[in-house]
């Protein structure tokens, strides 16, 4: 969930990030390509870069899947086909099917309006079910809201949650434009439950989870790891565990705890037409503004993968089905310390043959004096892209912020080399200037683009 996650993944990626590749030719085995997959993951997680659970299936038949790293850092327990994971706003796609369902039984239709529920919220006479749907509500994300950390590990109730989101003022007018906004979904989920008259945990296991036989996917509580449920952490220096959202905060837009298997499984299902019709799956995939009905498309060259991404406190989750070749692939961490779109490239092109590199982690992090560092502080500009970064000294470390984001503490690998290994983010400052003791621009290099800044 947008704010829920507290790894800050990117500086120029998109909210719902395209996998971007052309497809060369193949020259190994699939089985080479695997093995050298199983190193990938293996070298991230020996380096404290993922902890990960890696499921692929093709038209429902097992291909590959892999473990790595821990489910819980203070009891050494393994992640294995059993991990359950708190899997974010791939919890929207769940909540979308359950909507679908209703519409098909008649309970509810896309049009149907917001003041038949919550009349107090505003614009509810505008704002229809497909808007809640597709984020083209207007209404206000209640995980910015400034406020979000001092609720967000305590129990909400349906009033409290209305009663914020009643009271932000709308960001646009229904229909007229997209925004994500967690606020749609946990409305939609408390929809769901009054038309089933039914807590939204009962309802996903009576018509999803039990008919499909998901024994490992309900809607989450506080974390046990005597359940097999994952721990999540975040790394500077070391594997440091994070606080637990209250699973009543974000509700049907991203309370969902699962393995790598199961969430697997139900995107098979839900495109192999076992929880909702060919009709409403295809309203679901229909996209504009990059988003569907509670799914979005990622691409692969020219294939292309509908489903969703999440990320929970240090929870982070991908899940895609290609409709054209039924390649199914789940990604799921409780623990990320590198450029999450590079692993879900990396699985791509092993499942279609491809080559992958492994990561050379040879390099070791380094200490700057705090005279060194201040020569890199000020703020920089590029020609390139629309952003503008500052940088500063803080605790002995480089920090970095881009304009209307969060701050990224960088580690030095050289006197002029700082990186953000989550976002796959290298700086290369030019070397300070002897009359003035500044450096007067970098180079950022992130996913094969370059970026030249230069001091203002």
């Amino acid at each position: 969930m947008e704010r829920m996650t507290k790894i800050r993944l990117i500086l120029f990626w998109a909210k719902f990030a395209a996998v971007l590749f052309t497809l060369p030719t193949a020259a190994q085995s699939l089985s080479q390509h695997q093995a050298d997959l199983d190193t990938y993951l293996k070298t991230l997680s020996d380096n404290n870069k993922i902890m990960t659970a890696v499921y692929v299936t093709e038209n429902g038949v097992p291909r590959y899947e892999h473990y790595a790293g821990l489910a819980s850092v203070e009891d050494n327990s393994p992640i294995s086909a059993q991990t359950r994971f708190r899997i974010g706003s791939v919890t929207k796609t769940f909540t979308a099917v359950l909507i679908m369902q209703l519409i098909e039984n008649k309970k509810l239709s896309l049009d149907t309006k917001l003041d038949q529920f919550y009349p107090a919220i505003p614009n509810s006479a505008q704002i229809n079910i497909k808007h809640l749907l597709s984020h083209r509500s207007g209404i206000f994300n209640y995980t910015n809201d400034p406020d979000y950390t001092s609720f967000m590990t305590t129990p909400q109730t349906e009033e409290q949650l209305v009663s914020r989101i009643r009271e932000y003022q709308p960001e646009f007018s229904p229909g007229s434009k997209h925004k994500y906004s967690n606020s749609n979904y946990a409305l939609l989920g408390f929809i769901i439950e009054s038309l089933h008259d039914k807590p939204l945990k009962e309802i996903i296991n009576k018509k999803i989870t039990q008919p499909l036989d998901l024994n490992s996917t309900y809607y989450g509580n506080s974390i046990e790891i005597e359940e097999n449920e994952a721990s999540t952490y975040r790394h500077n220096g070391h594997w440091i565990k994070q606080p637990e959202t209250h699973m009543s905060v974000p509700h049907g837009a991203g309370a969902i705890v699962s393995t790598a298997k199961d969430t697997n499984q139900f995107f098979t299902a839900l495109f192999g037409g076992k929880l909702i019709s060919s009709d409403s799956l295809s309203t679901m995939m229909k996209l504009e503004d990059g988003y569907g009905l509670g799914m979005t498309a990622a691409p692969f060259g020219e294939k292309k993968f509908y489903g969703h991404f999440g990320g929970i406190d240090g929870f982070v989750s991908a899940a895609g089905y290609n409709t054209e070749d039924g390649l199914n692939i789940t990604v799921l961490s409780n623990a990320l310390n590198y450029n999450f779109n590079d692993v879900l490239i990396a699985v791509l092109k092993t499942m279609y043959g491809l080559s992958i590199d492994i990561p050379d982690f040879s390099a070791k992090p380094i200490t700057l004096s705090e005279k060194i560092l201040s020569s890199f502080e000020g703020k920089y500009a590029s020609t390139q892209v629309p952003i503008k970064i500052r940088f500063w000294v803080e605790n002995g470390r480089l920090m970095s912020q881009g304009e209307g984001q969060g701050a990224l503490p960088l580690t030095a690998y050289s006197e002029t080399e700082f990186r953000f290994d989550p976002a796959g983010i290298v700086i290369n400052f030019d070397k300070p200037s002897a009359s003035s003791s500044q450096s007067n621009g970098f180079i950022l290099s992130q996913g094969g683009g370059k970026y030249d800044f230069k001091r203002q």
